[in-house]
């Protein structure tokens, strides 16, 4: 049987984001729940000096761990 588990995103608002600023580290995803949107961090900068994940970021993954690795950025925060 295969087990199964469970992947704890960080996550805030933006604006608790931006105030609090917070380094992420290296490969840490951190969700803005005002802008449903991701950034990864790299261990150094800062939320505010990270840039927003977007498509070519999510290829330049799937490029490195192949095409089975999907990614949804739609969610559905009322969902367990």
């Amino acid at each position: 049987m295969a087990e199964l588990r469970r992947i704890l995103v960080r996550r805030d608002t933006a604006e608790q984001w931006e105030t609090v600023n917070p380094a992420l580290r290296q490969g840490e995803i951190g969700l803005d729940l005002t802008n449903k949107r991701m950034k990864v961090g790299d261990g150094f900068n800062n939320w505010n000096d990270l840039d927003y994940m977007d498509e070519a970021g999510l290829d330049s993954i799937r490029a490195e761990y192949g095409n089975e690795v999907t990614f949804n950025l739609n969610y559905d925060l009322h969902r367990n």
